[in-house]
């Protein structure tokens, strides 16, 4: 068993080393995990803290194509039996993987594992988001996936702008997901992020709308930005 830890990053020198450090403090066997670090044609000093781990993470530079292709080259590059993204702003609790890790292992039949989360917003405040009723409420960070199953559905969607939710109405009713009703990583809400943009969400939700019309239902129950 290893986990694939991906952490796609564009212009994060503020936030990265923060979700990097998150991720080697793990209380989780070093070489049963290994963080790949897909630098998307970042442009401030990004790179150049990314450097400073040297062999402790693995990077991959490219030109700057966007998180969801970031997202897709890492998953590709991937060789652990489980995979899971955190985005560069985001940040594990320290025994996030060894949870999720335990449930794929004991359990054949699982697919995949989510947690509840913090979400701590612009002003500093954290709560805590409950993802037991509704799998909508996940957010891109946080679910650990098999490798060849997501693999096999072909990774995520390009050119969308809401891919985890994409993929989960794609998989809800043909896979096997496991809730760990535990806040095991943080969700951080920036003012410059582009969920922050109402109108760029609404653009998302009518996207997801027009590709899975059978499922507006679920399009409903996606957590508010």
């Amino acid at each position: 068993m290893k986990i694939s830890i991906v952490i796609p990053t564009y212009n994060s020198q503020k936030t990265v080393r923060k979700a990097i450090d998150s991720v080697l403090k793990q209380k989780f066997l070093r070489s049963k995990f290994e963080v790949i670090v897909i630098n998307d044609g970042s442009t401030d000093n990004t790179l150049n803290i990314i450097k400073s781990y040297g062999k402790k993470i693995k990077i991959i530079n490219q030109k700057n194509q966007g998180v969801v292709k970031a997202t897709n080259k890492g998953f590709k590059v991937a060789s652990g039996d489980y995979v899971i993204k955190l985005d560069a702003d985001d940040f594990f609790r320290k025994n996030a993987l060894k949870i999720m890790a335990e449930v794929l292992r004991k359990n054949s039949k699982i697919d995949f594992v989510y947690s509840d989360y913090y979400e701590k917003s612009y002003n500093g405040r954290l709560k805590i988001i409950s993802t037991k009723n509704n799998i909508f409420n996940t957010v891109g960070s946080g679910i650990m996936f098999k490798r060849d199953k997501l693999a096999k559905q072909g990774f995520y969607r390009r050119n969308i702008k809401f891919p985890e939710y994409d993929l989960l109405l794609k998989i809800l009713k043909k896979w096997h997901g496991y809730h760990i009703a535990k806040p095991l990583f943080y969700y951080v809400r920036r003012k410059d992020s582009i969920t922050a943009n109402k109108k760029w969400v609404k653009e998302a939700l009518k996207e997801l709308e027009k590709i899975h019309y059978k499922e507006i239902q679920n399009i409903k129950k996606i957590r508010k930005y």
